[in-house]
């Protein structure tokens, strides 16, 4: 959360999708809720909990950047943020292993320094770019890097529009469902007058 425009759209979403969630399990809104009104509530709730979930599959959240721009991408990290590797090497006892790491870069410096502060010095051989050393209890070590294992890519966050934008069509189903609902009720409420 970076303001308080994002601080205050997170509390009052989490807010209404707890009472969304609420009618939902409940089975009643303004009326008692239909079994597909009961789904379409669920759906809306989950949304404005997680928004990310839906956005991610229509603007993936990471790219992956060929590892021998690694220097280039670790000298532009914000002070203090993080690199994602994608890795491959063997173990002491000859597993192969394939992991993402995250491993935080330091203050503002070139990248084969930030590299450095995170305990790892790299080379790169036929286009592969090895750990060439590594720093004893360094945050290199202690994500599980090894000497020799090869940095297969950098995973870096892509531009996309603000996940919050699955807050519209969320919100629009809500009101069709409110809108029923109420449409509803009316009907019940007139009938009964009536009678």
């Amino acid at each position: 959360i970076e303001s308080w425009w994002e601080f205050i759209l997170t509390v009052v979403s989490a807010v209404v999708a707890i009472l969304v969630f609420a009618a939902a399990t409940q089975g009643f809104w303004l009326v008692r809720s239909r079994v597909w009104e009961t789904v379409a509530l669920l759906l809306v709730a989950f949304t404005l909990f997680r928004p990310g979930f839906w956005w991610d599959m229509i603007y993936p959240p990471l790219k992956t950047v060929e590892a021998t721009k690694l220097e280039t991408i670790a000298e532009q990290i914000r002070p203090d943020g993080f690199l994602r590797l994608a890795t491959e090497g063997e173990t002491i006892e000859g597993e192969h292993v394939a992991k993402t790491v995250m491993l935080r870069v330091g203050a503002p410096a070139s990248g084969a320094e930030r590299l450095a502060q995170a305990g790892i010095e790299v080379k790169i051989e036929d286009n592969k770019v090895l750990i060439d050393n590594l720093v004893f209890g360094s945050a290199a070590e202690k994500a599980g890097l090894d000497f020799d294992w090869e940095i297969k890519g950098v995973q870096i966050e892509t531009e996309r529009p603000r996940k919050e934008w699955m807050f519209i069509p969320a919100l629009a189903l809500l009101g069709i469902v409110g809108f029923l609902q109420r449409t509803r009720r009316d009907k019940a409420a007139s009938s009964s007058a009536a009678s």
